[in-house]
């Protein structure tokens, strides 16, 4: 029999972010999750008033807190790869759209097998470093621009293997895999979804279709649900069919 362990590394510790306005809270769907990140660093930090007076005791400084600043850092090894988020994030960063009021703004929702972070962040940094003989790595940090949530550590659905994009021929078979856990071990139902709608019946894991047509095109993902943790969403499929 194995002891129990009660430490836990940091590839324990998952980073997540959606692009929103700090007043509206993203649903666990519109969640990324920013991947191969090597460190990951959280703080609290309050400012704080002097409020020592002529009736402070024992002529000791008092002073009382104000305001608090939570402060997330990071850093991750660059990939090529869309799957793992560090470029549309570096993008926001470099230039945060209208619909941030041309703000950095980003929610984070840190997870750890201890407890849960989430809240809205303005990225104050971000840093890409190209050494001549070592791997290329990011780096990024945020501080708090509004209300952070800590709290217990619910159940966590996380998508392992993403849908693929796929390119056609009018005739051939389109085969789409998603493949998901979730951290209380529950049961997964999953929807599959073309350009937002539900395909009707189709409600597994793999997604097959016979003998494609050209308006079988468009953008693909799978809603996946558990009864304990919500829903979460996967990263879309762009399916191209060419004429035969």
């Amino acid at each position: 029999m194995a002891c129990e362990a009660g430490a836990f590394t940091g590839r324990d510790v998952v980073v997540y972010y959606a692009i929103s306005c700090p007043e509206v809270q993203p649903s666990n769907g519109d969640y990324t999750r920013l991947g191969m990140m090597r460190g990951k660093t959280t703080g609290a930090e309050w400012e704080t008033a002097d409020a020592t007076a002529d009736m402070s005791a024992a002529f000791t400084q008092e002073n009382l807190v104000t305001y608090k600043n939570i402060s997330f850092s990071g850093d991750g090894v660059t990939r090529k790869e869309d799957v793992y988020a560090q470029n549309a994030l570096k993008r926001h960063v470099y230039n945060p759209p209208a619909e941030t009021s041309n703000q950095p703004y980003v929610w984070l929702k840190i997870i750890s097998p201890n407890d849960i972070t989430e809240g809205p962040f303005m990225v104050t940094s971000w840093e890409d470093e190209a050494p001549h003989d070592d791997v290329a790595t990011w780096s990024i940090e945020a501080s708090s621009a509004g209300q952070v949530d800590v709290r217990d550590v619910g159940a966590v659905i996380t998508i392992t293997t993403q849908p693929q994009n796929r390119t056609l021929t009018v005739g051939d078979n389109l085969t789409l895999t998603v493949a998901a856990n979730v951290s209380d071990g529950s049961s997964l139902t999953y929807q599959w979804k073309k350009d937002g709608s539900d395909i009707t019946s189709a409600t597994a894991a793999t997604f097959t279709k016979s003998s494609v047509a050209e308006e079988d095109a468009g953008s693909y993902t799978c809603q996946v649900t558990s009864s304990t943790a919500g829903s979460v969403t996967s990263n879309p499929a762009t399916v191209t069919v060419n004429a035969a």
